[in-house]
């Protein structure tokens, strides 16, 4: 089921490509959204371009923030993963 406008959910994973949890965290967001529905979008923090999230992040990558807003860092607790994001979606509607 498909969401509406303002439910909408963007994920954005701040990550880099030499991360054990960001791909710990990837297979963790697959099971969340077969529960609840979003986009996800990947920012290297290493890339040129990124330097402000690289000086936020660098020590804290995998770094997911849902609709511009942070969720969580390190790791994904499915349940958990999934509870806060129902309740996001509930409250933009």
């Amino acid at each position: 089921m498909a969401s509406r406008g303002a439910s909408r959910l963007m994920l954005t994973m701040f990550t880099h490509n030499r991360c054990q949890l960001c791909v710990d965290a990837k297979e963790a967001l697959q099971h969340v959204r077969k529960q609840v529905p979003f986009e996800i979008t990947e920012v290297d923090i290493k890339k040129p371009g990124n330097e402000k999230w690289f000086d936020e992040y660098k020590y804290d990558v995998p770094v997911i923030h849902v609709n511009d807003e942070f969720l969580l860092w390190h790791r994904v607790n499915i349940d958990d993963t999934i509870q806060k994001l129902l309740a996001i979606q509930k409250s933009a509607k």
